[in-house]
């Protein structure tokens, strides 16, 4: 990522329990590889980086609702998002309750909405909330952001239009603040794409985790960027079952020859979701459909292709196996949801590992 985007520092979005491949673990490894800052949705999100360890800035996205949210920002020592203009006086009577000399100015990011019309101060509001930034000694400008609509589009015109209404938006910011204030437009599409919208940072999310949406639109790859999350699990039994045999609640599916079916201990439970059934899953590198209606906490697959598959077999429901790939995209397609639901979608109770070049290591409290 460093080397697509030049100078411009890195935050890391880490929202959602690092979109499913667990916030704390990553959070540590991007500060080891020198990640600029991490970008979060909620106060219990941040508090959960602060208790791993992790040190570096941290920005909560949105802001927080409530003072009690507010609070915990100070505490945990992370930067809110401002969203609308109203937000600056709430704050501030928070503020005014400390008790005298508790604390420096509250370091502010403020996010405009330049038309994706979901968050973000509306630009007539820009001019008001950077004077009050900038004369209240209870708040300091510690960035500008937004949010594009359609970065993934290459050919999209509003992207345009929205760096356009940025660069109005940036050039009220007097000399000082320009050289100091980190400004960011660009998510994972628009850092590795458009020069034009990396600014002086970049926020990224997909791209962390091995996804550019764009290649999902237009079929290209991203040179350099791989998946960094598998799901596998065993068979745990396998049996042969009789030509127009049922297989599983409601026998919706019924075997047009005798068959060798295989139990895989993993189901909507776990976050695989009953919309994913259409598909396939990769056992000893060949493809093998699932069969039946996915179940709370396993699925079944005709295994009568590959007659040696056994139990405790690795079956790879993402991810890669010999030749053979099932990408978030095939998954997300067969269920009819965005890729990033996939991933968000997994339930905390999958154990995850995390390997390395030296080791493989359980992650502790994540379930069975």
């Amino acid at each position: 990522m460093r080397r697509s985007v030049g100078q411009a520092a890195v935050y890391g979005v880490v929202k959602a329990d690092a979109y499913g491949h667990g916030a704390p673990v990553v959070a540590l490894e991007l500060e080891r590889l020198g990640i600029d800052g991490l970008a979060v949705a909620g106060a219990a999100e941040l508090e959960e980086l602060r208790d791993a360890g992790y040190g570096g800035r941290i920005l909560l996205l949105g802001g927080p609702e409530s003072s009690e949210d507010l609070d915990r920002v100070v505490r945990r020592n992370a930067t809110p998002v401002l969203t609308r203009l109203g937000q600056l006086a709430a704050w501030r009577v928070w503020l005014g309750r400390r008790e005298a000399g508790a604390g420096e100015a509250l370091e502010v990011v403020v996010e405009l909405d330049t038309g994706m019309s979901r968050a973000g101060l509306k630009p007539s509001d820009w001019p008001a909330a950077l004077d009050e930034l900038r004369t209240a000694p209870e708040f300091r400008l510690a960035g500008l952001m937004s949010h594009l609509a359609e970065s993934e589009l290459a050919e999209s015109s509003f992207t345009g239009e929205q760096e356009r209404r940025f660069a109005d938006a940036f050039e009220l910011l007097d000399p000082g603040e320009r050289r100091s204030v980190p400004v960011h437009l660009a998510n994972s599409s628009a850092a590795l794409r458009r020069a034009s919208a990396r600014w002086t940072a970049v926020r990224v999310g997909g791209a962390l985790y091995g996804l550019d949406l764009a290649t999902l639109v237009d079929g290209s790859e991203t040179p350099g960027l791989r998946p960094v999350m598998s799901v596998k699990a065993p068979i745990v039994d396998v049996r042969p079952v009789p030509a127009g045999a049922g297989v599983g609640y409601r026998r919706t599916w019924r075997a047009p020859d005798s068959a060798r079916i295989a139990l895989i201990r993993i189901g909507y439970g776990d976050g695989f979701s009953s919309g994913f059934g259409s598909g396939e899953v990769l056992v000893r590198g060949e493809r093998c459909p699932i069969v039946g209606q996915i179940s709370m906490d396993s699925l079944t697959v005709d295994i009568t292709r590959v007659p040696g598959a056994a139990i405790g077999d690795e079956c790879v429901l993402l991810g890669r196996q010999g030749k053979q790939r099932i990408g978030v995209g095939e998954l997300a397609g067969r269920a009819g949801i965005a890729a990033y639901e996939v991933w968000c979608g997994l339930s905390r109770r999958l154990p995850r590992f995390v390997i390395d070049r030296r080791d493989r290591v359980r992650e502790p409290d994540r379930g069975r």
